[in-house]
């Protein structure tokens, strides 16, 4: 009979127990552990400058997924949405996670227009990626100014002009939407 793994609940009990020094040397250890819980853990602690470089390095892999330096983009939606939710959960910014969702919405729109022919699959996570960037602008639509998203949209409208999919039409909405709320 295999006994199951410990819950949430004996963790917690385990953690109340050690002192501060055992407490930071297992922080450390998660931080050396992956780079995901080094990131997380930077950007919980580091503060401004720290949300900067987690967001340069997402942003960097969500461009490397559509037009790598080299080779052809694969575009691999889980790595994006990765990225993404982990400058979400490290730093919980809104206005670096509303970039980086628009910079997926540009570089997925940008590589339809270039190669065509995408799954419906991905197309579908366009339209969440929209649907998150509208959530994330109707909690705080100033950010819509900050980031200069009506002009960028208006781009991305016209590289989805060339291709189909509706998309030129979900973006519209998304446009029609956002000018509501400011």
């Amino acid at each position: 009979m295999s006994s199951s793994p410990p819950s949430w609940r004996d963790i917690k009990t385990g953690l109340t127990g050690m002192d501060e020094k055992d407490l930071i040397s297992l922080i450390h250890d998660l931080y050396a552990l992956n780079k995901e819980n080094k990131e997380f853990l930077q950007g919980r602690i580091g503060g401004k400058e720290a949300y900067k470089s987690l967001r340069e390095n997402a942003a960097k892999k969500i461009k490397h997924e559509f037009f790598p330096d080299r080779g052809f983009g694969k575009a691999r939606i889980a790595p994006v949405k990765k990225a993404i939710q982990g400058y979400k959960k490290a730093t919980g910014d809104p206005i670096g996670t509303a970039d980086l969702t628009l910079l997926f919405i540009e570089q997925f729109v940008k590589y339809c227009r270039q190669y065509g022919g995408i799954e419906e699959a991905k197309l579908d996570s366009l339209s969440v990626a929209m649907k998150e960037l509208y959530k994330i602008l109707e909690t705080c639509p100033a950010i819509s100014d900050v980031l200069t998203i009506d002009d960028r949209l208006i781009q991305v409208k016209f590289d989805a002009s060339y291709f189909g999919y509706g998309i030129e039409d979900e973006i519209d909405e998304l446009i029609d939407d956002i000018a509501a709320l400011e």
